[in-house]
C-alpha cells in the first residue's frame, strides 16, 4: 500500500482526484482519502501535526515493511536554478532545530531533480537566507522522515517536493498551490505506481541462485553480520536498477579474504561496484 501525506488539503486534491480517493468519514482526527491501494492524509502545517499524522496511519491502517510512504508539498527554494514548478526528490533532509540530517535510501529510478531539504519551525524569507544550508525548504519533511523511518526502512520513504517560490515572500493561494501541484500530477502519479510495483518486487528479488553467490562471498571474506545486512540490502538495490546481479557478484566470488584489511578492502570495492553500476 502507498500512503501519501500532505500538510495542506489544496496539495492533496490533485492525487484525491487522479485516484479516484474517498474520504474515510470514520475518521475525525485527520482528514483521510482512500481507496484499496493508497491512503492519503492531510496533516495540517507544522512538523507536530505531521509526525502525528504519520505515527497516526502507520497505526490506523498496521503498515508493514513493505509499504511506501510519500510526502508530497511546495517549498521554497534557495537554488533559482529550479524553476517554478519543478519537482524535487529529496536526497537529504535536514532539521533546523536539532541539525540532524536524514538521508533517504533512493535504490529506484525516478524523473525528477534532487536536492537537498531543509525544514524549519517558520517560514524562511530573504532576511535568514544566508542560513539555508539546503537547497530548497519547508516546514514538515524533517518530521515526515523522523517519524517514519521509526516504522519503515528509508528505502520506502520519499519526499517529493514542487518550487513555489524563492523564499521572497511570493503570496501563495491554496488555488495557486494546487495549481502547481496538478501540472505536474501525472508524472508524479506514475512514479507512485512504478515504485509501487517495483517495491512489491523486490520483497522476493533475490533468487536463489544470487543467494548462493551472496553466501560464498559472505563465507569467503568471513563478512561481518553488519556487512552481511549491507551486502544484501545492496544487492537488491542493484537487481531493481540492473537485473543482471550475478555479473556484478561473480568476479567477488574468486577472492578469499585472510586478514581484516584484505576483508575491508575488497568489501569497499564490492560495494562500490554495487552502488554506482
Amino acid at each position: 500500500m502507498v500512503f501519501i501525506v500532505t500538510a495542506l488539503h489544496c496539495e492533496a486534491k490533485p492525487f484525491i482526484e487522479k485516484f479516484a480517493l474517498k474520504k474515510d468519514n470514520s475518521i475525525n482526527k485527520f482528514q483521510v482519502f482512500k481507496n484499496e491501494e493508497i491512503v492519503l492524509i492531510v496533516s495540517k502545517t507544522g512538523s507536530i501535526n505531521m509526525a502525528c499524522a504519520c505515527a497516526y496511519i502507520i497505526a490506523k491502517f498496521e503498515s508493514t515493511q513493505y509499504d511506501t510512504f510519500i510526502n508530497i508539498g511546495v517549498c521554497g527554494s534557495k537554488d533559482r536554478t529550479f524553476q517554478i514548478g519543478t519537482s524535487v526528490l529529496c536526497n537529504k533532509i535536514i532539521d533546523n532545530i536539532t541539525g540532524r540530517d536524514f538521508y533517504p535510501d533512493m535504490i529506484f529510478r525516478h524523473p525528477f531533480k534532487e536536492a537537498c531539504l531543509e525544514s524549519f519551525a517558520k517560514i524562511v524569507d530573504q532576511n535568514y537566507l544566508e542560513k539555508v544550508r539546503g537547497d530548497i525548504v519547508d516546514m514538515e519533511g524533517a518530521a515526515f522522515f523522523k517519524a517514519v523511518s521509526i516504522f519503515m526502512p528509508p528505502h520506502r520513504i520519499y519526499s517529493l517536493k514542487i518550487v513555489s517560490d524563492y523564499l521572497d515572500g511570493t503570496k501563495l493561494t491554496a488555488e495557486k498551490v494546487t495549481a502547481l501541484i496538478y501540472e505536474k500530477s501525472d508524472e508524479i502519479c506514475s512514479w507512485i505506481q512504478d515504485i509501487e510495483h517495483q517495491c512489491a518486487k523486490s520483497k522476493d528479488i533475490l533468487d536463489e541462485k544470487d543467494m548462493d553467490y551472496i553466501n560464498e562471498i559472505i563465507c569467503n571474506f568471513n563478512l561481518s553480520v553488519s556487512m552481511q545486512h549491507q551486502l544484501k540490502k545492496l544487492a537488491k538495490a542493484y537487481k531493481v536498477r540492473n537485473d543482471n546481479l550475478i555479473l556484478a557478484l561473480e568476479p567477488f566470488t574468486q577472492i578469499y579474504c585472510k586478514t581484516k584489511y584484505e576483508r575491508k578492502m575488497y568489501f569497499e570495492k564490492l560495494v562500490q561496484q554495487l552502488e554506482f553500476m
